[in-house]
């Protein structure tokens, strides 16, 4: 399983900006919060994110890249996701 220091490793061998990251997210995000308040759910909205991840990965040959952010993201999200229900890691 990947951690977050894991991804920093990852982006920053790769060059990844966080400048152009944060401006993607925020494009991303206006796009998503509105199809939301047009009544799209939130689970089709995942869905469709994750979906495009995918698609993203396999048009440009970059899957390894995919699977380590996926794996990082999985991992955080199970993390918070003990921390919140009182659970703890083992």
């Amino acid at each position: 399983m990947k951690t977050i220091i894991c991804l920093r490793d990852i982006f920053k061998s790769r060059k990844v900006s966080n400048k152009e990251v944060i401006t993607l997210f925020d494009n991303i995000a206006d796009t998503v919060t509105i199809d939301l308040l047009k009544g799209n759910t939130i689970d089709a909205a995942q869905v469709a994110l994750v979906s495009n991840v995918m698609q993203i990965a396999s048009n440009y040959n970059n899957k390894k890249f995919a699977i380590d952010l996926l794996q990082g993201a999985l991992a955080e999200l199970e993390s918070d996701h003990f921390v919140e229900t009182g659970n703890k890691l083992s």
